[in-house]
């Protein structure tokens, strides 16, 4: 990394876990977590500590503020920190990180403590990291925000599931609207320049903020929880004073459009699926449970898979987006639109990192010597042209970590498979609910309040009560794919970000280069989406801040417009 890279000393370490997911105590002895006062939303009242930082060998003050964003959080971690270097103006960026994945994971505290027990050996922290997006932050001197929230794998309340959606996704507007009513208050930061960011249900979850801003969707559930700026009219309905729209959003691999993904991955992969059938990945449940395939649903996937897949095509052929040329987007061609988009992403790579790397990057895998499992699915000459075949690519993706199972984000209740977003969605009394057609049809565990066994209802019949539209909501609340394609005019579509920068890689199977193919042409179908920044990454497994460099250097561009 360049040296304006470098990271701060401490405050890095103290949201260091936002990079490697470990959170230590700032000191031996063990502290409570501070709790700010709560009753109100004034900055005045956070809990405040000035803490002394490097940069690139300077020492330089940072002020962080620790604050609740709602007035009586049902949990510790639905508060925040302000991290403001001594640099930072008025009219500085605010970036906000959203601290999840897998929509889970929503911690305050494993985020924002200092992570070694000895301040000394912190007072030495230099990073060089290409993935250090704290220090890409703070030696720019924007303010950087990171939060907690409710998730969907928390425990009840009381007896309630209140993780359910849209939970996390109200906090983090909460958060929003928290900073915008403290505009005058906050000692350095542009509130009309925030850029929200993720990676995988985090990345979704930085999706559907910066494609639904303002939606009166979210008003009942941001006045349930007290957010600011929200209020309820006598005739039951509910008005804003205040936005909770953002100025930009840098996402990483996101797992968003869950009501369609389990087609999408379908209808990417049935063939993969087909010619890798023959290879014993993992035979063994006690190896790795998550990718063991039970013999029931070996059973099954195939024709549950076709049928998917066939669902998948008729979503795409009524979205009516266009591709660049101005031409029809259907389930025809979407096939060549992905290769469009891998050869683009091959050709500057070839540039950038030159043949001899990509070939060795190919090389380096560790599953090539599987059976039937061909390493020309790309082929690069000496003189930079290649040839790309996206079928055997797709079977090299699968054979480097083994699919998802059929039914891959909704498969609680089928007896096969422990990898879903089920938890994400139903009633406070339920732990989740199904919420793809087949999954609902042929949900087998009995008691849990969802599925044609507990309801009585098929899916089709079930969505026409008011539960199920209920449900309808919850799954459109989490899919920035629907509001993106929401050409109503209503307030309900929302305020779109105007800067987009998602990145998805070449070697992730979590979710499907179909669906993050149909998110790329939503962005740059949005009228009011200037700047629509898509790539699939070089090669990347299912992970995030990779291209810090490139993604904050796009940021700056995006400001200077």
């Amino acid at each position: 990394m360049k040296k304006q890279m470098f990271a701060a000393l401490l405050i890095c370490a103290m949201v260091l876990s936002m990079l490697s997911g470990t959170a230590m105590a700032a000191k031996k002895e063990k502290k409570p977590e501070p709790m700010p006062p709560t009753g109100n939303l004034d900055i005045a009242d956070a809990l405040t500590q000035e803490l002394t930082v490097t940069v690139d060998g300077v020492e330089t003050k940072v002020a962080e503020y620790i604050d609740v964003y709602i007035p009586e959080p049902s949990i510790t971690d639905q508060k925040l920190s302000i991290f403001i270097p001594e640099g930072a103006t008025k009219d500085s960026p605010i970036v906000l990180c959203v601290n999840n994945s897998g929509w889970m994971a929503n911690s305050w505290a494993a985020r924002t403590k200092v992570a070694d027990d000895d301040p000394e050996k912190l007072a030495k922290y230099t990073s060089t990291d290409d993935k250090d997006k704290v220090g890409a932050i703070l030696s720019r001197n924007f303010v950087l925000v990171s939060y907690g929230g409710r998730s969907r794998n928390g425990d009840p309340i009381d007896g309630k599931y209140d993780g359910h959606s849209p939970g996390i996704v109200a906090d983090t507007k909460a958060v929003i609207r928290y900073l915008r009513s403290n505009a005058d208050a906050l000692p350095a930061g542009d509130v009309e320049k925030i850029v929200i960011t993720g990676t995988s249900g985090g990345g979704a979850l930085s999706t559907v903020i910066a494609a639904s801003g303002d939606s009166p969707d979210y008003f009942e559930s941001l006045y349930e929880i007290g957010a600011a700026g929200v209020e309820k009219n006598e005739d039951g309905s509910y008005s804003s004073s205040i936005s909770d729209s953002v100025f930009a959003v840098i996402a990483y691999c996101p797992i968003t459009d869950l009501g369609n993904a389990d087609a999408a991955y379908e209808w990417t992969y049935r063939d993969a699926r087909t010619a890798l059938a023959d290879i014993d990945f993992n035979d063994d449940p006690e190896k790795d449970p998550q990718i063991y395939y039970s013999a029931d649903a070996a059973t099954v996937m195939p024709e549950v898979s076709d049928v998917l897949a066939a669902n998948y095509a008729a979503y795409v052929d009524g979205l009516g987006l266009k591709l660049d040329d101005g031409s029809d987007l259907t389930s025809a061609n979407l096939k060549d639109a992905i290769v469009g988009l891998m050869e683009t992403e091959i050709a500057e790579s070839i540039e950038e990192i030159g043949v001899e790397q990509m070939r060795a990057d190919i090389q380096a895998q560790d599953y090539n010597e599987l059976p039937g499992v061909a390493l020309d699915w790309l082929t690069i000459n000496d003189d930079g042209s290649f040839s790309y075949d996206v079928d055997k690519h797709l079977t090299w993706v699968a054979a480097n970590k083994q699919l998802k199972t059929v039914c891959a984000f909704s498969n609680r209740g089928l007896g096969w498979g422990n990898m879903n977003e089920d938890t994400l969605f139903g009633t406070p009394d339920f732990q989740y609910s199904a919420f793809e057609p087949y999954s609902w049809d042929n949900d087998a565990e009995a008691g849990n309040g969802c599925g044609k066994d507990d309801t009585g209802m098929s899916w089709d019949e079930f969505m026409q009560t008011e539960d199920g539209a209920r449900l309808a909501k919850q799954i459109r609340m989490t899919n920035a794919i629907e509001y993106l394609n929401d050409k109503s005019g209503s307030a309900e579509a929302g305020k779109k970000a105007a800067h987009w920068y998602v990145r998805y890689g070449m070697n992730d199977r979590d979710s499907s280069f179909a669906l993050e193919t149909i998110l790329r042409y939503s962005i740059a179908n949005c009228a009011d989406i200037t700047d629509a920044n898509f790539e699939f990454a070089w090669l990347m497994p299912h992970s995030g801040d990779y291209d810090v460099t490139e993604a904050y250097a796009w940021f700056d561009a995006a400001l200077a417009q």
